[in-house]
């Protein structure tokens, strides 16, 4: 008994170093895989490649799986290269696994002293995330060594030799009870170690040993298929190839074992006998075979998955950016503009709302919500438009898409403003239960209207490229500018003449005024090149 507590305790704590360095290489390098993913997958090899990379990084192929998913869902990335990605990350996974079988349990107090130095002295947060991943890489080679002793005194028992009996008589029952429990613990790469070193300190057969790696890696498409059955019918496709890449690789383990059919010095003269290195050449040959497969397999996946009903527009999704258009730079645009008025509709209800939000603090949850639409519908266009081919983009359509991209990025900029600045003041004036001063609160008013009708002004500029806009636009914020000057000045007589609710009121009210300076800065960005070039 005393012997299960410390293998579970041991695999508890295996889990948690993958899981460390997993959320210590997404910290760090989470936003540059994003865009890796999103740039470098147009071809099936590249995305492969890369899906072996980021399934090395993030220690889980299903990671990699669900990222693939999400951008498909979003229509970011296409279908084809999602696969392929995900054929690379089961390839990926299997490297990994080979790699931490190998004796490195020296290397243990090393990483884990290394790792607590550099995450407890670092000020830099790269350093305090390579720490966290140098802390997760000593559990996990400590968690292993624990498990190789536990398993080592388990095996000196008559309950080993009993379990083994059981399940070398019954291959069905093997695979079925590997595949849920890696379920369970949602990590084929833990459940592989675990294999390996059981098989290494002599506790199972090699030949059980390989039907428990078909387990695991069966049992590796389940937490994919929970985890990402709600991401739409595009979605789902994603899923669905992930459990028939890694279908193949069990039916390519079973043809390589031959259901006990073959002689046992076969499979050592071929080095199977190592769980590892079985589970990486079934997942390689399984991955070259479906990578050149794919597009024959894709249109079959596609009719298999069932169509979604018709479900409500989710606002944070973006609308019009097709993947289609990508290599059609006049649609492609026509595309990114459409999203960036959707952008602008929802930084225009934001600072809309802002005024009611210092009056009313439940206001204040709903800006920050609409905030992580703006971001999420920016970075998609953003991608968007790296993506857009540029092979024949004339200097006009160069030009319009680099006003495109500054426009959406200088809402994003305002979204950011209201949401990290504005609401923090609103925040501390319900907290601090001041108010403004009658003539105070009339001027922030009157300013918040003026900025509203500037807002407006933008978006037409933006639509028009009209020069003469572009001047009324760029003339409206020189008068901005120059009454949030007054409304310093009136506020400074006001602290002169001790009014009170100006003296409790006025760093909250000057900080307003410096971000409203702001909004109107980015919202009139968007004028001078046009006054530029006209």
């Amino acid at each position: 008994m005393n012997e299960l507590i410390h293998l579970a305790g041991a695999i508890a704590l295996l889990l948690w170093g993958i899981r460390m360095v997993r959320t210590g290489f997404e910290r760090a390098y989470g936003r540059r895989l994003e865009t890796a993913v999103r740039v470098l997958t147009r071809r099936r090899p590249m995305a492969a490649l890369l899906g072996v990379g980021a399934a090395g990084a993030l220690q889980s192929s299903t990671a990699v799986v669900l990222l693939a998913t999400g951008f498909v869902a979003t229509g970011a990335l296409g279908l084809m290269p999602a696969l392929a990605l995900s054929i690379g990350a089961e390839i990926g996974s299997s490297l990994v696994a080979l790699l931490l079988s190998l004796n490195l349990s020296l290397l243990s107090p090393l990483l884990l002293l290394a790792g607590y130095l550099a995450f407890n002295n670092a000020t830099a947060r790269l350093t305090k995330y390579w720490g966290r991943i140098g802390l997760g890489l000593g559990l996990l080679l400590l968690a292993l060594k624990l498990i190789a002793q536990t398993t080592a005194v388990m095996r000196s028992g008559d309950g080993m030799e009993y379990l083994t009996a059981i399940l070398a008589h019954d291959t069905a029952l093997t695979l079925f009870l590997m595949a849920l429990f890696t379920w369970v613990v949602h990590s084929s790469l833990a459940v592989i170690l675990i294999t390996a070193h059981l098989t290494m300190d002599g506790a199972i057969p090699p030949e059980m040993a390989m039907i428990m790696v078909l387990g695991a890696n069966l049992g590796g498409a389940l937490p994919a298929l929970s985890a990402g059955w709600a991401m739409g019918p595009q979605g789902r496709v994603v899923i669905w190839g992930n459990l028939a890449i890694r279908l193949c690789a069990v039916l390519i383990g079973f043809l390589l074992y031959g259901v006990n059919s073959l002689p046992s010095h076969w499979l050592t003269g071929w080095g199977l006998t190592s769980p590892v290195l079985f589970h990486v050449l079934i997942n390689m040959l399984s991955g070259l075979l479906l990578l050149g497969l794919l597009p024959r397999l894709l249109p079959l996946l596609v009719r298999l998955v069932p169509a979604q009903q018709p479900v409500a527009l989710d606002e944070a999704q973006p609308m019009y950016l097709s993947r289609e258009d990508i290599r059609n730079p006049a649609r492609a645009m026509a595309n990114v503009a459409n999203e960036a008025l959707r952008i602008a509709d929802i930084a225009y209800r934001m600072l809309e709302s802002t005024p009611r939000a210092f009056a009313d603090q439940t206001v204040i949850a709903q800006i920050k919500s609409l905030d992580d639409d703006i971001d999420h519908i920016h970075r998609e266009a953003t991608y968007y438009l790296a993506a857009i081919d540029d092979s024949e983009r004339s200097d006009e359509e160069q030009q319009r898409w680099q006003d495109t991209f500054n426009f959406v990025t200088n809402l994003e900029h305002v979204g950011d403003i209201i949401d990290a600045s504005l609401m923090v003041l609103a925040r501390q004036k319900h907290k601090a239960n001041v108010e403004f001063s009658p003539t105070g609160q009339e001027e922030l008013d009157s300013l918040f209207e003026d900025l509203f009708e500037i807002f407006r002004l933008s978006q037409a500029v933006f639509l028009s490229q009209n020069p003469a806009l572009a001047k009324e636009l760029i003339d409206a914020k020189r008068q901005y500018r120059s009454r949030i000057f007054n409304c310093r000045e009136r506020h400074a007589a006001r602290l002169r003449s001790r009014v009170p609710a100006s003296l409790g009121s006025s760093r909250i009210h000057m900080d307003i005024l410096r971000d409203l300076q702001r909004i109107s800065s980015h919202l009139v960005a968007t004028a001078y090149p046009i006054v530029e070039r006209a």
